[in-house]
């Protein structure tokens, strides 16, 4: 079991760290597709004369582009895919296509982390798995040494105790110690 224990230990701490560097290639790519977004809100202001209220600007950006910012990369890769829609039917600068295109570099990038993302957390959910069922197996031959313990300590006439002595205390919580019978007089 202790060696069962270390593949399965080692398999969580790889998924962890995975998870980890998986975490942060999203995060990275939401902070550059925040950025294009902010550069292709400037420089529709700057194509409308700073009004954000101007059709060339609202088409792009009903809403503020703030809100779009504020948007988790999943999110955000969908509602930049309106983007193009709109460069096309308004027939955008070159200016602005460029950075579209940009864009959609960072939502194949964002994609492809996203997937990354799943398919390690799918492995921890599998590590999760193998980790219930080893506890499951360990109470099993726990139970069973004790059982084996009892038996003896009974066949060679020892305490009743003489299997507690091979098992480590339990630590007490908190909620042991609010069910454990109080030796203070009930309150009046």
């Amino acid at each position: 079991l202790l060696t069962q224990w270390k593949a399965i230990e080692a398999d969580r701490e790889d998924t962890d760290d995975e998870m980890v560097d998986a975490n942060a290639v999203v995060r990275c790519l939401d902070g550059i597709l925040d950025r294009e977004v902010n550069k292709l809100a400037g420089q529709l202001l700057a194509e409308n004369d700073r009004d954000a209220s101007a059709p060339g600007f609202r088409k792009f950006f009903p809403e503020p582009p703030s809100e779009v910012i504020r948007l988790g990369l999943e999110s955000e890769i969908e509602r930049t895919k309106k983007l193009d829609t709109v460069a096309e039917e308004i027939g955008a600068s070159k200016e602005v296509k460029v950075i579209l295109k940009r864009i959609a570099g960072v939502r194949i990038k964002g994609d492809a982390a996203i997937k990354a993302r799943e398919k390690v957390a799918e492995r921890q959910g599998r590590v999760s798995l193998r980790i219930s069922t080893w506890k499951d197996d360990a109470n099993h031959a726990r139970r069973s040494v004790e059982s084996a313990l009892e038996t003896f300590a009974s066949e060679q006439r020892l305490p009743r105790t003489y299997s507690d002595e091979f098992f480590p205390l339990r630590r007490s919580t908190k909620k042991d110690a609010e069910a454990a019978p109080s030796d203070a007089p009930p309150p009046k």
